[in-house]
């Protein structure tokens, strides 16, 4: 009789345990579900000038300005990463592309933030706009205060890199502390 007893409330534990499983995956997939549900993307505006592949993934990439010393401010929108007209263009052969991207907005989370995932020596391309694809590989990652920039990751000469910036950390009066910073050069074998 004690063992029975004993054994029951093993099941009981066993059955409460799977219960509660159950109900906190179900939470998570609802969560996940309405997550999905609140996102808007923004439809990107403007002149593609290129593209940045990465796996299967490929995103345009769609020009701003960025001002000297100011806000590096990309179009609103997860569907695009956006180049500084104020660096290299994309087809250059010497100084720093600067592209950016919004990790997220409008409830929607930006594709390239995979990226960010990836360590340093792992390869992605770049197509231009001309439609010349280049590979590239990164060669250091950096999260940063905002503001807190490295002068060589803007130089408009010295050898060929992108500087690949968007936003990270707490968020804080509706901006986000820190940027995560991926450097990335040719790949030799391109």
């Amino acid at each position: 009789m004690i063992e029975s007893k004993k054994i029951s409330k093993g099941n009981n534990f066993k059955i409460l345990l799977l219960m509660s499983l159950l109900a906190s995956s179900l939470t998570l997939i609802t969560s996940n579900q309405s997550r999905a549900a609140e996102c808007k993307p923004v439809k990107p505006r403007g002149q593609s000038v290129g593209s940045i592949k990465y796996g299967s993934r490929s995103m345009p990439i769609i020009p701003f300005t960025y001002p000297a010393g100011g806000v590096m401010e990309p179009q609103k929108t997860t569907k695009a990463a956006a180049i500084s007209l104020r660096h290299m263009p994309l087809d250059s052969k010497l100084g720093t592309s600067v592209i950016a991207w919004h990790v997220d907005f409008n409830g929607c989370v930006n594709e390239l933030n995979a990226l960010l995932k990836k360590p340093v020596g792992h390869k992605f391309s770049i197509t231009d706009d001309k439609g010349v694809k280049r590979n590239y590989v990164i060669s250091e990652k950096f999260t940063v205060k905002k503001g807190n920039y490295k002068r060589s990751w803007f130089s408009l000469v010295g050898p060929r890199q992108l500087a690949m910036f968007t936003c990270s950390g707490p968020f804080e009066k509706g901006h986000y502390r820190n940027n995560e910073v991926l450097i990335a050069v040719p790949a030799l074998d391109a």
